[in-house]
C-alpha cells in the first residue's frame, strides 16, 4: 500500500496534544500516513489551546512546533478558493478548501463537517475517545 496523504483538522491534532484519542495518537505514529494541515488550524489551535484550554505562551509554542515538526504546513487557500466550498460552518472552509485543493484525505472529529465535505472530499473519521 503507498502512501496515505491526509489533512488533519483541528480537532484531530487537538485530540493529539490532549491525549483524548488513542486514534489520533495512531495517525501521529503511522509511518504510512504523510500529515498535513494549514496555517489556519495553526492559528485556530493556538486560539483554542489558550482561551478554551488556558494554555500558556510556552505550552502553545512547544504545541505549535510539535505540529510544524510532524505535519506539512500548508498556505492558507485564497478567498476566492473558499467560497467554492459550501459548508454549514464556515470556520471549516478553509480546512475542507485545503484538502480539495491538494487531494488529500480529510482526517477530521465533526458530523456536520462530514456531510458537507464529503461531496468533495475523502474522509476518515477519527474521533476522541469516549
Amino acid at each position: 500500500m503507498g502512501m496515505i496523504r491526509a489533512f488533519l483538522d483541528t480537532r484531530v491534532i487537538l485530540n493529539k496534544i490532549l491525549k483524548l484519542s488513542k486514534n489520533a495518537e495512531k495517525v501521529f505514529l503511522d509511518t504510512n500516513i504523510r500529515k498535513y494541515t494549514n496555517e489556519y488550524v495553526l492559528k485556530e489551535l493556538y486560539h483554542v489551546l489558550k482561551k478554551q484550554f488556558k494554555f500558556s505562551e510556552i505550552q502553545i509554542s512547544y504545541a505549535l512546533e510539535y505540529v510544524r515538526n510532524e505535519c506539512t504546513i500548508l498556505p492558507n487557500p485564497n478567498k476566492n478558493e473558499i467560497i467554492k466550498i459550501k459548508n454549514r460552518d464556515k470556520a471549516d472552509r478553509p480546512v475542507v478548501c485545503s484538502a480539495y485543493k491538494y487531494d488529500l484525505i480529510l482526517y477530521l472529529d465533526d458530523e456536520k463537517t462530514y456531510q458537507d465535505a464529503e461531496k468533495y472530499v475523502q474522509l476518515v473519521r477519527i474521533y476522541k475517545d469516549k
